[in-house]
């Protein structure tokens, strides 16, 4: 082959290969890509490696790798575990460019900018190297396997010279046409072993893998969450693609800290962790007791069902007050409007924790919603005395959104025991999900806006515009019910709708109605399957830690404190797709702006 020579512009124009297929085929993780990563090439060579690769090789396609030393984060295309080692791949399709040592991909006749492939390729095998170093050790079997990496163009002819890659660690088009897969494949770990050879001349080559501890470095690179992406009515997906680059990060901190404060906006994830580390240290001890909390009734309720479903019998969960009923032993009023009724209900619970003896007591608490307790010093002396160790030295992790406090700012000031317990929780190790999986970028803009926050890097899922409609006093239901029957309900199904209000309940602008643009006007309860003819609404209050494909949320007649901004920022972000506001004309929506 001609190669490229140093300081030349070139331009690659690329073509098509061939396949070749075999039955036994490469276990993949996933096997196919998520429409968000299904690039043309990447897809076509991922379906080769399935196919022409035997059953002993992993591969895990589209990995998103935390940087450790570092401060941005990247993906790598494939990794391929085998026995022999692990390889590093870069797939790069479409028109590529590199001009005066810049290199852009061409999309839809505009040129972008990426990173030098043979740069990624070599930094994300040694982001690798470093990361499985650090979780098995460094004399570990799985941290020594040989590695190497190499640079993909599945549909141009490479002919170019560049001392930036050799020939070795590069595949085109041409070697793809005449040669199979498990040729190539084979060819670079043949030249992996013999890097290794050279640069450690007097150690052999490390011992050939076995299949369980191909399976452990899989699962380190990509675990088997199996997390409830959507906590919508809709039917759970449990299918997960891919993760982030943060929760990666978070479930390593799991792993190294007795206490750990997890904190994430909207749709980052916080509840899917919860649960996942329930079900870890179950795993890791499968008569460990744990106990799983949160503030909101909803949440609750699909807590319990996830356990439930998941017989995961050593979890207790459920919200903070179907705890307090089962150390009463009898159910309290879930609709009581009376504050100092909670109060009671929390102090006879509390009475009844501190006479439960040490084998009683949770070895783990994992908490959701967690600024919801943070102003409720009995609350958090509760779950104090419900762990073994307490919340000094017994094992939590706390999750929260410290922007979802809804509750009224505080009129008395904490006594020292809660100043104590809040301290615990602050001064512990701490980890945040950078991530929005849940809004689309128009929604997450809006969100953003509304609280002066950056907007979280998200999914890359682009949506209807945020629609408002005017809130016109004495004529609010009147809007709703032309907003719901002339818009919402010509683009979606009254299932994937929820009306949201900001005001509390018997306030809202549809209180006391029995229809609304022909549908009957039912509550939200997830754990009632949608009924057909029936519109769902709430508050922004109850529907905490819920998620709609479509949400109107109305009676916004104020954003001017931060309580007001904190409760749209909940109701606004509840909406996954497409989001309708109505709103009193001339409101601020820039928190910070005029």
């Amino acid at each position: 082959m001609q190669r490229w020579k140093g300081g030349r512009e070139y331009c690659l124009a690329f073509g098509g290969g061939k396949n070749s297929l075999k039955t036994d085929m490469a276990r993949c993780i996933p096997d196919r890509l998520h429409p968000s990563q299904a690039e043309r090439s990447e897809s076509d060579f991922l379906q080769r490696l399935r196919h022409e690769l035997p059953d002993d090789f992993i591969i895990i396609p589209c990995l998103e790798i935390p940087r450790q030393n570092g401060i941005f984060d990247s993906e790598t295309d494939f990794v391929i575990l085998h026995p022999r080692g692990r390889l590093i791949l870069e797939v790069k399709g479409g028109t590529i460019l590199c001009e005066r040592g810049r290199w852009k991909r061409v999309r839809q006749g505009r040129a972008e900018e990426i990173t030098p492939p043979f740069f990624q390729a070599r930094d994300n095998a040694y982001e690798i190297r470093d990361y499985l170093v650090k979780v098995f050790g460094k004399e570990a079997p799985e941290a020594r396997m040989m590695f190497n990496q190499a640079v993909v163009f599945p549909d141009v002819d490479f002919m170019e010279d560049t001392i930036e890659i050799t020939d070795d660690r590069l595949v085109d088009r041409g070697e793809l046409t005449r040669v199979g897969l498990m040729d190539i494949v084979n060819r670079l770990l043949n030249d992996g072993e013999k890097r290794y050879l050279q640069r450690f001349p007097d150690k052999p080559l490390p011992t050939p893998l076995s299949v369980g501890q191909l399976e452990k470095i899989a699962h380190k690179l990509r675990p088997e969450l199996r997390l409830t992406a959507n906590l919508s009515s809709e039917e759970v997906d449990l299918e997960l693609i891919r993760l982030s680059a943060s929760q990666l990060h978070v479930l390593e901190m799991l792993e190294q800290n007795k206490r750990l404060r997890v904190t994430g906006g909207p749709g980052s994830g916080k509840t899917l962790m919860a649960v996942e580390t329930c079900r870890r240290e179950l795993e890791l001890n499968p008569t460990s007791k744990i106990g799983l909390i949160c503030f909101n009734r909803f949440l609750g309720a699909f807590l319990a069902d996830v356990v439930v479903r998941e017989k995961m019998t050593q979890i207790q969960a459920g919200s903070f007050y179907s705890h307090c009923d089962g150390l009463i032993g009898n159910r309290g009023k879930v609709n009581e409007s009376d504050s100092s009724y909670f109060v009671q209900r929390v102090r006879e619970a509390l009475q009844v924790a501190k006479k439960l003896s040490p084998d009683e007591k949770y070895d783990l608490l994992v908490v959701d919603e967690g600024q919801d307790f943070r102003d409720d010093g009995e609350m958090l002396e509760l779950m104090d005395v419900l762990l073994k160790g307490g919340l000094a030295r017994g094992r939590w992790r706390w999750f929260e959104d410290l922007d979802q406090v809804l509750s009224p700012e505080p009129t008395d000031q904490p006594t020292q025991k809660h100043e104590a317990l809040l301290d615990l929780l602050d001064v512990a190790a701490s980890a945040r999900l950078e991530n929005n999986w849940r809004n689309t970028e128009q929604i997450a803009q809006a969100v953003g806006k509304v609280m002066g926050l950056p907007v979280k890097p998200t999914a890359r899922i682009f949506g209807p515009q945020v629609s408002t409609a005017p809130l016109v006093k004495n004529k609010e239901f009147a809007m709703l019910e032309a907003l719901l029957s002339k818009v919402v309900l010509k683009d979606y199904q009254p299932k994937d709708i929820v009306i949201l209000s900001m005001h509390g309940a018997g306030r809202e602008s549809y209180a006391g109605k029995d229809t609304l643009a022909g549908l009957r006007v039912v509550s939200y309860d997830p754990s009632r399957a949608y009924e057909e003819g029936t519109i769902r609404v709430s508050t922004v209050f109850k529907f905490k830690g819920m998620e709609s494909h479509a949400v109107i949320l109305t009676d916004i007649d104020s954003l001017g404190s931060v309580r007001d901004r904190r409760k749209a920022y909940v109701g606004m972000s509840r909406a996954k797709y497409a989001l309708y506001l109505i709103a009193k004309e001339g409101l601020n929506w820039g928190r910070g702006e005029g």
